[in-house]
């Protein structure tokens, strides 16, 4: 129970790595504040944590808007007195080549992908330098080391991520906060599954896949969210201004398939 008696808002934590994250929390004992935009998902995921016998709360929240942002925060420290664990997962993918690619595209990563980060970050900060202490864990993604062709808006956002990170873990050390970037890499998400579904040759792409990760498989949310509760925990002490890729190795090969 590293988490027991912390707070910890968990952004977009209504479906895919957000929701394991969420749901590790809870099993280590925080109260989580399932901040998302979904009312549905995020009342689905407040649920299941009851189930389990967790304790969680849905606040529903927009990371572009900054009055939507404040409003969470505010509510979160009215209601538990501080907030001790920010995770900030909420984000969109977008992989679409750089000259068909519109600025309403580029608008629409960079606001929920990089502005939702600052906003998050900027506002429970406030509330973390309060009480002296803190630990705010930004999901970055693999994408931000080393990409691939016709993903520059995605790349570019989630590189952005990992910068406001190292500078963030320097400005803040000083008031007790922590800052540090997990990076993943293929994960068994909805998003990872539609994509699957969309290549037309799923079977073949998901086989390819998976031999390109040394343990023959990609990860699961719970293994993100493992990561995170590591990286939120007393025991991270003296973890800070770290990027954390957690992909299988999949970054440690030299080439990549011609399938994918």
């Amino acid at each position: 129970m590293r988490l027991i008696g912390k707070t910890a808002i968990v952004t977009g934590a209504g479906r895919g790595i957000g929701r394991g994250i969420a749901i590790e929390f809870a099993k280590e004992g925080a109260t989580v504040i399932v901040a998302t935009l979904v009312e549905e998902e995020g009342r689905q995921v407040v649920q299941e944590i009851a189930d389990q016998g967790g304790r969680a709360v849905f606040v529903q929240v927009d990371v572009a808007s900054e009055d939507s942002v404040r409003d969470m925060v505010r509510q979160a420290a009215e209601a538990y007195g501080g907030i001790d664990v920010l995770v900030n997962n909420a984000g969109i993918t977008l992989f679409k080549p750089l000259l068909e690619a519109t600025l309403e595209d580029w608008d629409a990563v960079m606001n929920i992908d990089l502005r939702g980060v600052f906003l998050c970050s900027k506002y429970v900060a406030a509330e973390m330098t309060k009480r002296g202490a803190g630990a705010i864990v930004n999901i970055s993604s693999n994408h931000a080391k080393a990409t691939l062709p016709d993903t520059e808006l995605y790349a570019a956002a989630k590189a952005g991520v990992n910068g406001l990170t190292r500078s963030m873990a320097l400005s803040l050390g000083k008031s007790g906060i922590r800052v540090n970037a997990i990076c993943p890499g293929f994960t068994d998400t909805p998003h990872y599954r539609a994509w699957l579904e969309s290549q037309g040759n799923a079977r073949e792409i998901e086989q390819e896949v998976a031999w390109l990760h040394a343990g023959s498989r990609i990860a699961s949310p719970s293994d993100i969210g493992k990561l995170a509760i590591y990286l939120a925990s007393d025991e991270a002490e003296m973890v800070t201004g770290a990027e954390i890729v957690i992909d299988g190795g999949l970054s440690a090969r030299l080439y990549h398939s011609r399938l994918c």
